[in-house]
């Protein structure tokens, strides 16, 4: 299985944390902005008055959950530095929650207004840095990750991502040593090519 190292933190927003802070607050509810190679905004399930657990359809037919997930992306898209996001597909809402098979978090992603079935590699890459920063909604959810190794699993709905982190922390500065992902490889076919002369 090899491993893809990643140097993507502000890809798109020019900084792991666009705004400066570990939590932000639009609308009541606290977030973490982050860039990890995927813009993504962080909340937990819970200040939504959703489980988490829920399926992408449950999740489909929440009209006022969609709604106030909407009106904060179009908020925090300019705090990103993505300007008006509208019409684009960034930032990623992520609602996180406890894991419920072994992972360290559970997420469900709205893409930008679509709840997705699975989390997309960058996403999760992101999500799990988050995971590393004392203070923010995926941190309190996962917990004490210092014997955790560096593999971390992003649980959703279809599974899991397994994603390989390690973020280092001194004098109050967060430094993103390395990231990357699991991937593994299969034979798809096999043949022989012939060449007439």
């Amino acid at each position: 299985m090899p491993l893809n190292f990643l140097e993507t933190a502000g890809s798109l927003c020019g900084a792991l944390l666009p705004t400066g802070n570990v939590v932000d607050e639009v609308d009541g509810i606290e977030l973490t902005l982050i860039d990890n190679g995927m813009p993504v905004v962080v909340m937990r399930a819970r200040d939504f008055g959703v489980e988490g657990t829920e399926t992408v359809d449950q999740l489909e037919a929440n009209e006022d959950l969609k709604k106030r997930l909407e009106s904060i992306r179009l908020q925090v898209g300019p705090l990103m530095n993505l300007g008006d996001v509208t019409d684009k597909t960034v930032p990623k809402m992520t609602l996180v929650s406890a894991p419920q098979s072994g992972g360290v978090i559970s997420t469900r992603s709205f893409i930008p207004h679509r709840c997705h079935s699975t989390i997309g590699v960058f996403a999760a890459v992101t999500v799990a840095t988050a995971c590393l920063i004392p203070g923010t909604p995926a941190a309190e959810i996962a917990g004490d990750l210092s014997t955790a190794g560096p593999q971390l699993l992003i649980e959703h709905p279809s599974g899991a991502m397994a994603v390989d982190i390690e973020v280092e922390q001194s004098d109050g500065e967060i430094t993103l040593k390395r990231s990357g992902f699991m991937r593994t490889a299969r034979k798809l076919y096999e043949g022989q090519v012939f060449i007439s002369e």
